[in-house]
């Protein structure tokens, strides 16, 4: 995964963030079955993965605006390059090839903020069950 980019970044945070949910979740069932935790701990390590999860749904949130955001920065400077390409201004053929570029980083950013947008809704397997 990219880091060198704010959407990467925070792609990466999300990936974070998600991680340590499942690890809490995962602690959360071994703590409850192998060492007799009281209902407390019990308590406070679903409270904590659910933080964590919230947290990683906020990254994720974040990821995803800031692909679409950086999208329409690329269309932007794409329509600039075409613009000066048109206006005969410098090189046309390089505006030209720098306005495709654009473009193609423009749909690389819409399919990144589609795919986190679909990790955003895809089911949990550890996923605690709604209390009764």
């Amino acid at each position: 995964m990219e880091t060198e980019t704010p959407g990467g970044r925070a792609a990466a945070r999300a990936a974070e963030a998600a991680q340590r949910a499942h690890e809490l979740a995962e602690r959360r069932t071994h703590m409850g079955a192998e060492h007799g935790s009281s209902a407390d701990d019990l308590q406070q390590a679903q409270q904590r993965a659910a933080e964590a999860a919230a947290h990683a749904e906020v990254a994720l949130q974040r990821a995803v605006s800031g692909h679409r955001r950086a999208a329409e920065g690329h269309e932007a400077a794409a329509a600039a390059h075409e613009r000066a390409a048109e206006r005969g201004v410098g090189n046309a053929d390089e505006h030209r090839r720098r306005a495709a570029e654009h473009r193609r980083e423009a749909t690389a950013n819409r399919a990144a903020a589609t795919a986190d947008t679909q990790k955003g809704t895809a089911p949990q397997d550890d996923a605690p069950a709604p209390d009764a």
